[in-house]
């Protein structure tokens, strides 16, 4: 499919692979251990500033998603746990030796997903305002509905400061056509994926504790779309877990506080 131009990740390198005959946009950067980067529904646009600071410490891998930016997607491919096994093979291709694997939100979830299939795939796992746990109950939504949503209203929501891609409709207008249409790739893959059950898998909880490598679950403190009942149920189903906030920052936290993110996540392994 090629790749559309992001002025945004002009400090590495941007590329297609093939993975088992699809075509996956990957963006690399950086030096030092290897970091596999899982973008939430901003997309790789949306996650260039933390990707920048990443790439001060570590050796940083970001795919698109199937479906998402200009990524190709089998058909047979719509779930988040057939992700799992999807990046499983892109670890194989890529020759990652035990990567530290990053998600953000519907990143977060598919890193989940991944390492609980083969869970010494990894040297550490950090999942930042994860999603994929079950949002809601009978009585209670503990994850806002996203498609219920106006762009502007997520836009919102999603973050403290930066704003989310496409969700500013004065910028909109005059952005170039392939940026459109990557915007509308990612809210078609994320409706495919998250639809029903809405943004999670309900198998995902009993399969948590058998991800063995050290974990660390991040939100911000100012996260409006997932509540504290939600943070708890990640707490509660993934008790191995390091679990911090992240003061000035929303459900985008590594886009709202990207040096504060990056800088976390060199601690976590030492770097």
């Amino acid at each position: 499919m090629g790749t559309a131009g992001l002025d945004e990740l002009d400090f590495g390198k941007l590329s297609v692979v093939d993975l088992l005959g699809t075509e996956v946009e990957m963006f690399t950067a950086g030096q030092g251990a290897p970091l596999l980067f899982l973008h939430g529904l901003d997309g790789l646009e949306g996650s260039a500033a933390a990707l920048r600071e990443l790439a001060g410490s570590f050796t940083v891998f970001a795919p698109s998603h199937p479906g998402f930016g200009a990524s190709a997607r089998p058909a047979r491919l719509n779930r988040v746990d057939d992700l799992g096994y999807f990046y499983l093979d892109l670890m194989d291709l890529l020759s990652l030796d035990r990567p530290l694997v990053v998600g953000t939100s519907f990143g977060g979830w598919v890193a989940a997903e991944t390492l609980t299939k083969e869970p010494a795939r990894a040297s550490g796992i950090v999942l930042a305002s994860p999603l994929g746990l079950p949002t809601a109950d009978r009585r209670e939504q503990y994850v806002a509905d996203i498609f219920m949503l106006s762009r502007q209203a997520l836009g919102a929501r999603m973050q403290r400061g930066a704003p989310l891609p496409g969700s500013d409709m004065a910028a909109l207008t005059k952005m170039p056509e392939d940026r459109i249409r990557r915007l509308m790739r990612n809210d078609e893959a994320a409706s495919l994926y998250g639809w029903t059950p809405y943004m999670s898998n309900p198998k995902l909880p009993d399969r948590l504790h058998r991800i063995a490598a050290p974990a660390l679950v991040l939100w911000g403190e100012e996260d409006a779309i997932v509540s504290s009942a939600y943070r708890e149920a990640w707490r509660a189903a993934l008790p191995q877990a390091e679990v911090e906030s992240i003061a000035g920052a929303g459900h985008r936290l590594h886009a709202d506080q990207p040096a504060a993110f990056a800088s976390r996540l060199a601690a976590f392994v030492g770097c």
